[in-house]
């Protein structure tokens, strides 16, 4: 624990907390993983030629130059790579995260005496040392122009000048010999299309080589000693995915080709010159020793010992069967009434209203979805968004009629309409659709014209009193070359359209895009949102545009804030609890809210005739077998009699199906931004291609609670969830359910607001510092009892996280040492895998797949999908039927060999997709088929990946992942057997969740027409 933490906690706190850390760590195993090769890996080679030092999984070794073992110099907090050795041999620069930025730091080739060499919010990337030894070249964003620039300052951190200044991104800086230019790659963002150089005395620039970037990707040069040649890794591009990547060689006077590498795996970084015709760079898992003049490529043996943590915790406990009752924490878009006596919001799938001191009550009393409720300036009416008619449009409620049932939509549409917001004459109101444009709907005709274009997943917007600007919080990117920029307040001017960003703060952003504001005081002299996790108002002047520093108004988390129409109050949730602050005093008043569920559960003795049975682990299948259910749990499996047990309510006759577990979908974002456009629709899509279980890796917090609890009270229909609210990120972000995290204070406020709001899970996102992220990880263990995972390798195998949410996603590096830029993980991914004992989630993202069973985009259950969801499908199984695949298909192997190497050998792999960002329901079965038909796996191996598998890894053994007595009635029912052929597991015919068993035909009911699973689970 850091002594910066123990200072910002009461002493009681930090000393509870130590000694449980200390307790947890106490039992955790620790042991070393020798590896002997290394996924995108960069190595450095002394002056004297003796010794190689390689970046192997975020770790600095020493390796002698020869080959053989090599030794740790850095440590994991320090999160050192890119070494470049200085030609005098005393410095190693080095790029360093530690600190949550990226900075040039050095260290002595030991390891020792790590300095830290620039400063500030800018991320300095690449160095590279001088051939004098004075000066480090690097690429930086620190100009804050929108790109990426080169950059020199003295190894001291003294004359920082800047190189380049274009609107391309400038990066990945190399010396020429003589130290007078600099060669680097230039384009638009990671699409490096030529190399350049440039005269450090006059600036002269001229270009060596140029590439069509949407066929060839340039990276990483740099000068032979001579300076006649350039080495650089060139990287083939079929759509959007790299295929192969070579080291290539060409004349630095004409850019002929002198040498193209055999290697079709080269790493993305500059190859070390020897002499003139002698090179070491790094590809597909080795340090090669190239020479040009006999084109041999000679590998340097070498084994690296990873350390590693397996943390060993008690596990958060669940209660599956009781039934008391439990209050509401997903109190979801609370809004304060003009007149500051009532509150409308969103519970238990319904919309309430309360009156202060009262209970609420349910204005609507339904299956659909529900969201974003506002009340008119006047306070008459209240708009609500809902899906009662197909898609979620805006409907406007008149509170003089309790009602609601009829409610006209305002201006009905087959696009979504989500987070309404009325201008102060009552005359207009703004809303979102699905592509992330804001336009305005008129009330009185439905006229909807277009505000702003789509921009990616934006706030609720919100009117200046004075009815002619917009402000809304949206992502204002730093450059191209890398997506996380901070989320600010965007003003549009409703005549002209003009817009501008303003930051709440510098570099900090809006803690989410979602509820947090920024949202006007009525009296239009202020504008209020979450900052750092607390309530802040900002100055605005008569236009309605931020005109001075934001000011802090309480110390409590603080999520969607309302004002009252006098501008006296505002209210606000904290925690799962409404509060009411007085802008002038600034006292804070609770809100009660009595409300409360209780987890539904059948009363039943369900018998389950069933043709197959499969119980979740193992090749066995068995024949003719009866299940009994007793209310939600399994009470045996038997061989079929004609007779049934006594006291059976129902009985299900499957005698050409299978019965086997329900689904488990382990990597979802369910309540991201992109899930709530599905409305009532995402659960049931889920259940009727057979899933059951959800791991929600990264949501909006409060829209994840309500689910949840709806899911659970039986308001709403959708499979069991196990999540999590937003992702706890560093200070830049790109998602709107990442929070922007730039103290450790504010970092264990997230973490406290977790816990309060009972989640299952901690996502630790791609900016957050290893450091910090190791405070999360102890957190989520010794407080909360739950798993931590993150996109890196490092964190889960050496910090003790729990596992990886995919086996490779976006890094902040540009680049993943779990997975190259062609696709292809190596040995030291697969032994870290398999040997840490930490659990890794496969999200394939690729629709390959889909040629082998293009009806999937016509099948009857796709009209539960949004139409533009299935047109996304439609668009996927076009192109793969009708385009080369081949590159792709070759990408989908190398996962699934990967998939298949940890499977054989006893490693926890899991599959998800990151839906919605994929395709729901049917990139599940896309991952499985691969599993088998690419993978090789048996189709009983795959399955265990979304059943005993899962179930194995989050402590739930004891009641999900098999079918066995005295387990969880959440199985599925399907026409075929999967077994055989895992095309199979995608013909669901009855679903149950908690014991309910209900036919595809009826959970498809309130969108779609269907009698699939009729004849075998009837409605009634």
């Amino acid at each position: 624990m850091s002594a910066s933490l123990l200072a910002a906690k009461p002493a009681h706190f930090s000393l509870v907390f130590f000694l449980l850390g200390t307790v947890a760590h106490a039992a955790s195993v620790t042991k070393a993983i020798t590896v002997s090769e290394g996924t995108d890996m960069q190595v450095t080679v002394s002056p004297d030629r003796k010794t190689i030092l390689a970046d192997v999984q975020g770790l600095i070794y020493a390796i002698p130059f020869s080959g053989g073992a090599g030794h740790q110099l850095t440590q994991p907090l320090q999160e050192a790579s890119h070494p470049d050795w200085s030609p005098k041999g005393d410095l190693v620069a080095l790029q360093c995260y530690a600190g949550g930025t990226f900075h040039i730091w050095t260290m002595k080739p030991d390891g020792s005496s790590l300095k830290q060499v620039t400063t500030g919010h800018g991320d300095d990337r690449e160095p590279r040392i001088s051939p004098d030894g004075t000066t480090i070249a690097f690429a930086s964003d620190r100009a804050f122009q929108g790109s990426y620039d080169i950059w020199t300052v003295k190894t001291d951190g003294s004359d920082l000048k800047q190189i380049t200044n274009s609107a391309a991104d400038e990066f990945g800086p190399s010396w020429s010999p003589d130290g007078k230019r600099l060669v680097f790659i230039s384009g638009s963002g990671i699409q490096g299309a030529s190399i350049e150089t440039i005269d450090l005395a006059s600036n002269e620039r001229s270009i060596v080589l140029s590439v069509d970037p949407t066929k060839q990707r340039l990276e990483a040069p740099s000068f032979s000693p001579d300076g006649t040649k350039i080495s650089f890794v060139n990287f083939e591009v079929h759509g959007a995915a790299v295929s192969e990547a070579h080291l290539t060689v060409v004349s630095a006077s004409d850019s002929t080709t002198v040498y193209t590498g055999r290697s079709e795996d080269a790493f993305p970084f500059p190859a070390v010159w020897l002499s003139n015709s002698e090179l070491v760079y790094s590809a597909e898992g080795k340090i090669l020793r190239l020479n040009l003049a006999t084109s041999s490529e000679i590998p340097i043996p070498f084994t690296a010992a990873i350390p590693t943590v397996r943390p060993r915790y008690m596990h958060k406990r669940y209660d599956f069967d009781e039934i008391k009752p439990h209050p509401v924490k997903g109190i979801y878009a609370p809004v304060l009434s003009p007149d500051g006596k009532q509150v409308a919001f969103i519970a238990l799938n319904q919309l309430y209203l309360m009156t202060i001191g009262q209970k609420p009550v349910a204005l609507t009393n339904d299956t659909f979805y529900k969201q974003g409720p506002i009340f008119s300036a006047d306070g008459k009416y209240l708009a609500y968004v809902s899906d009662r008619d197909g898609i979620e449009n805006i409907y406007v409620h008149d509170l003089t009629n309790r009602d609601t049932s009829s409610d006209k939509r305002i201006a009905p549409g087959q696009n979504a309409q989500i987070m309404p917001a009325w201008s102060p004459d009552g005359k207009l109101i703004a809303f979102q659709d699905q592509t992330g444009a804001t336009l305005l709907a008129d009330v009185a005709t439905g006229k909807v014209t277009p505000l702003t274009p789509s921009t990616f997943f934006p706030g609720r917007a919100s009117f200046a009193p004075n009815g002619k600007t917009i402000a809304i919080a949206t992502i204002h990117p730093y450059t191209k070359r890398f997506r996380e920029g901070t989320s600010d307040i965007l003003t549009v001017d409703l005549a002209t359209k003009a817009a501008k960003f303003y930051s709440p703060a510098p570099y900090k952003s809006i803690t989410t895009r979602t509820e947090d504001g920024p949202i006007y005081a009525p009296n239009g002299r202020e504008i209020a949102f979450v900052l750092e996790d607390l309530l802040y108002t900002m100055p605005v002047d008569a236009e309605g545009h931020p005109s001075g520093p934001a000011v802090k108004l309480n110390d409590e988390i603080t999520d969607t804030p309302t004002w009252s129409g006098d501008s006296s109050h505002i209210l606000y949730l904290s925690n799962g609890k409404l509060r009411l602050i007085d802008r002038v005093t600034g006292q804070i008043t609770p809100v009660p809210v009595d409300l409360t569920y209780t987890q539904a559960k059948p009363t039943q003795k369900l018998l389950i005739h069933a043709g197959r049975f499969w119980p979740g682990k193992g090749a066995t299948e068995q024949s003719d077998v009866d299940i009994l259910i007793t209310d939600n749990r399994i009470t045996s499996v038997t061989p079929h009699s004609v007779t049934s047990p006594a006291g059976v309510t129902r009985t299900v006759e499957a005698p050409n199906s299978t019965v086997l577990p329900g689904l488990f979908e382990n990597h979802v974002h369910a309540d991201s931004d992109n899930g709530i456009y599905y409305g009532d629709r995402m659960g049931r899509l889920w259940l009727i291609y057979g899933v059951t279980e959800l791991r929600g890796i990264a949501d909006n917090a409060y829209r994840a609670v309500e689910h949840k609890e709806a899911y659970l009270s039986g308001t709403a229909t959708g499979p069991r969830v196990f999540n999590t609210g937003e992702a706890v990120d560093g200070e830049r972000v790109y998602y709107p359910m990442m929070i922007a995290t730039t103290s450790e204070e504010q970092l264990h406020r997230e973490f406290d607001r977790l816990n309060a709001l009972d989640f299952d899970f901690i996502k630790l996102y791609v900016r957050l510092s290893y450091a910090w992220a190791k405070e999360g990880i102890d957190y989520a263990h010794t407080r909360m009892g739950v798993e931590t995972a993150s996109h890196y390798l490092l964190p889960a195998v050496t910090l003790g996280e729990d596992g990886m949410s995919h086996i490779s996603a976006t890094a902040r590096t540009g680049w993943a040492y779990s997975r190259s830029q062609p696709g292809r993980s190596y040995g030291d991914v697969r032994d870290l895998l398999v040997d840490s004992g930490m659990w890794t989630i496969s999200t394939t993202f690729s629709q390959v797949p889909y040629a082998d069973d293009p009806g999937m985009a016509s099948d009857p259950r796709q009209a539960v999908a949004p139409s533009w969801e299935n047109k996304r499908l439609r668009t996927a199984v076009e192109t793969v039927t009708h385009t080369n695949v081949a590159p792709m298909l070759q990408r989908l192997k190398d996962e699934e060999s990967t998939v298949a190497e940890t499977y054989r050998r006893g490693g926890l792999i899991l599959a998800g997709t990151d839906s919605p960002l994929d395709i729901p329901a049917t990139s599940l079965h896309l991952n499985l088929r691969a599993q088998v038909k690419q993978g090789g796996l048996a189709p009983w191996q795959a399955l265990e990946t979304v059943t005993s598998l899962p179930a194995k890894a989050y402590g739930l053994s004891k009641d999900l992942g098999t079918l066995e007595p005295g387990h969880l009635a959440d199985l599925i029912i399907v026409d075929g057997d999967p077994l055989k052929n895992i095309d199979d597991l995608a013909r669901v015919q009855c679903v149950a969740k908690n014991g309910k068993l209900q036919s595809v035909a009826s959970i498809m009911k309130p969108f779609a027409k269907s009698d699939i699973g009729e004849t075998i689970c009837p409605s009634h």
